[in-house]
Protein backbone atom coordinates (compact mmCIF):
# COMPACT_ATOMS: atom_id res chain seq x y z
CA UNK A 1 0.00 0.00 0.00
CA UNK A 2 3.05 2.16 0.17
CA UNK A 3 2.55 3.26 -3.84
CA UNK A 4 -1.20 4.95 -2.73
CA UNK A 5 -1.00 8.02 -0.84
CA UNK A 6 -3.62 9.57 1.51
CA UNK A 7 -5.96 12.78 1.14
CA UNK A 8 -3.27 14.77 2.94
CA UNK A 9 -0.56 14.12 1.44
CA UNK A 10 -2.15 14.47 -2.48
CA UNK A 11 -3.76 18.02 -0.91
CA UNK A 12 -0.04 18.85 0.16
CA UNK A 13 1.39 17.87 -3.29
CA UNK A 14 -0.71 19.12 -5.29
CA UNK A 15 -1.79 22.64 -3.46
CA UNK A 16 -5.39 21.47 -3.29
CA UNK A 17 -7.23 21.36 -0.71
CA UNK A 18 -8.96 17.63 0.69
CA UNK A 19 -12.15 19.64 0.23
CA UNK A 20 -11.52 20.15 -3.61
CA UNK A 21 -10.08 16.63 -4.42
CA UNK A 22 -13.26 15.31 -2.79
CA UNK A 23 -15.41 18.01 -5.08
CA UNK A 24 -13.63 16.81 -7.79
CA UNK A 25 -14.21 13.07 -7.02
CA UNK A 26 -18.12 14.11 -6.36
CA UNK A 27 -18.05 15.75 -9.81
CA UNK A 28 -16.78 13.10 -11.81
CA UNK A 29 -13.52 14.54 -12.61
CA UNK A 30 -11.64 12.26 -10.30
CA UNK A 31 -12.40 8.49 -10.19
CA UNK A 32 -13.78 7.37 -6.92
CA UNK A 33 -10.49 6.57 -5.17
CA UNK A 34 -10.03 3.15 -3.36
CA UNK A 35 -10.14 2.89 0.17
CA UNK A 36 -7.84 1.59 2.81
CA UNK A 37 -9.24 -0.95 5.54
CA UNK A 38 -9.69 1.97 7.71
CA UNK A 39 -11.95 3.81 5.43
CA UNK A 40 -9.34 6.14 4.53
CA UNK A 41 -9.28 7.47 0.87
CA UNK A 42 -6.19 6.26 -1.19
CA UNK A 43 -5.18 8.22 -4.59
CA UNK A 44 -2.37 6.89 -6.90
CA UNK A 45 0.21 8.57 -8.70
CA UNK A 46 -2.23 9.22 -11.89
CA UNK A 47 -4.80 10.18 -9.70
CA UNK A 48 -1.97 12.93 -8.48
CA UNK A 49 -1.15 13.89 -12.22
CA UNK A 50 -5.03 13.88 -12.89
CA UNK A 51 -5.64 16.66 -10.52
CA UNK A 52 -2.28 18.83 -11.69
CA UNK A 53 -3.93 18.39 -15.17
CA UNK A 54 -7.28 19.17 -13.03
CA UNK A 55 -5.61 21.99 -11.53
CA UNK A 56 -3.69 23.62 -14.64
CA UNK A 57 -6.88 23.71 -16.94
CA UNK A 58 -8.70 25.77 -14.29
CA UNK A 59 -5.93 28.39 -14.23
CA UNK A 60 -5.68 28.58 -17.39
CA UNK A 61 -10.01 29.32 -17.32
CA UNK A 62 -11.59 25.57 -18.68
CA UNK A 63 -14.84 25.08 -16.48
CA UNK A 64 -15.60 21.96 -14.83
CA UNK A 65 -17.14 21.10 -18.13
CA UNK A 66 -14.64 21.83 -20.28
CA UNK A 67 -12.35 19.76 -18.60
CA UNK A 68 -14.53 16.74 -17.89
CA UNK A 69 -14.09 16.89 -21.89
CA UNK A 70 -10.36 17.42 -22.04
CA UNK A 71 -9.83 14.29 -19.46
CA UNK A 72 -11.76 12.27 -21.82
CA UNK A 73 -9.67 13.16 -24.56
CA UNK A 74 -6.41 13.22 -22.39
CA UNK A 75 -7.20 9.38 -21.69
CA UNK A 76 -7.79 8.14 -25.68
CA UNK A 77 -5.19 6.04 -26.86
CA UNK A 78 -3.83 8.46 -28.72
CA UNK A 79 -5.17 12.24 -28.19
CA UNK A 80 -6.93 13.93 -31.28
CA UNK A 81 -5.03 17.63 -32.07
CA UNK A 82 -7.60 18.45 -34.18
CA UNK A 83 -10.15 18.12 -31.56
CA UNK A 84 -8.24 19.89 -29.34
CA UNK A 85 -7.54 23.15 -31.95
CA UNK A 86 -11.91 23.32 -31.90
CA UNK A 87 -11.44 23.33 -27.81
CA UNK A 88 -9.18 25.89 -28.05
CA UNK A 89 -10.28 27.99 -30.70
CA UNK A 90 -13.69 28.00 -28.65
CA UNK A 91 -11.67 29.03 -25.54
CA UNK A 92 -10.09 31.63 -27.51
CA UNK A 93 -13.34 33.25 -28.90
CA UNK A 94 -14.78 33.01 -25.05
CA UNK A 95 -12.00 34.82 -23.88
CA UNK A 96 -11.83 37.69 -26.28
CA UNK A 97 -15.44 37.84 -25.51
CA UNK A 98 -14.31 38.34 -21.98
CA UNK A 99 -12.28 41.02 -22.52
CA UNK A 100 -14.65 42.84 -25.24
CA UNK A 101 -16.75 42.99 -22.16
CA UNK A 102 -14.02 44.08 -19.88
CA UNK A 103 -12.71 47.05 -21.80
CA UNK A 104 -16.19 48.46 -22.27
CA UNK A 105 -16.65 47.99 -18.40
CA UNK A 106 -13.59 49.92 -18.12
CA UNK A 107 -14.61 52.66 -20.27
CA UNK A 108 -17.80 52.89 -18.33
CA UNK A 109 -16.18 53.28 -14.85
CA UNK A 110 -14.04 55.61 -16.52
CA UNK A 111 -16.58 57.78 -17.53
CA UNK A 112 -18.32 57.91 -14.40
CA UNK A 113 -15.06 58.75 -12.68
CA UNK A 114 -14.70 61.74 -14.88
CA UNK A 115 -18.00 62.84 -13.80
CA UNK A 116 -17.26 62.24 -10.52
CA UNK A 117 -13.97 64.84 -10.86
CA UNK A 118 -15.49 67.01 -12.35
CA UNK A 119 -18.34 67.06 -9.38
CA UNK A 120 -15.82 67.30 -7.11
CA UNK A 121 -14.37 70.76 -9.11
CA UNK A 122 -17.66 72.35 -9.25
CA UNK A 123 -17.70 71.32 -5.53
CA UNK A 124 -14.89 73.17 -4.81
CA UNK A 125 -16.37 76.07 -5.66
CA UNK A 126 -19.58 75.42 -3.93
CA UNK A 127 -21.94 74.11 -6.65
CA UNK A 128 -21.12 70.22 -6.14
CA UNK A 129 -24.03 67.98 -6.51
CA UNK A 130 -24.65 64.30 -5.28
CA UNK A 131 -21.65 62.18 -6.24
CA UNK A 132 -22.52 61.18 -10.32
CA UNK A 133 -21.19 57.19 -9.34
CA UNK A 134 -23.97 56.78 -7.07
CA UNK A 135 -26.71 57.85 -8.94
CA UNK A 136 -24.84 56.23 -11.90
CA UNK A 137 -24.52 52.43 -10.22
CA UNK A 138 -28.49 53.18 -8.83
CA UNK A 139 -29.57 52.98 -12.18
CA UNK A 140 -27.41 50.23 -13.23
CA UNK A 141 -30.09 48.19 -14.20
CA UNK A 142 -31.53 51.22 -16.80
CA UNK A 143 -28.19 51.49 -18.32
CA UNK A 144 -27.78 47.80 -19.06
CA UNK A 145 -31.08 48.28 -21.26
CA UNK A 146 -29.37 50.46 -23.21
Amino acid sequence: MGAFLQIGAVADETGLTADTIRFYERERLLHRAMRSSGGFRLFSRSDVADLDFIRNAQELGFSLEEIRDLLILRNTRRSDCGQMEKILQNKISSVREKIASLRKLEHELEQTMIRCQANLRKAEQGKGEDCPAMSEISRGKDRRRR
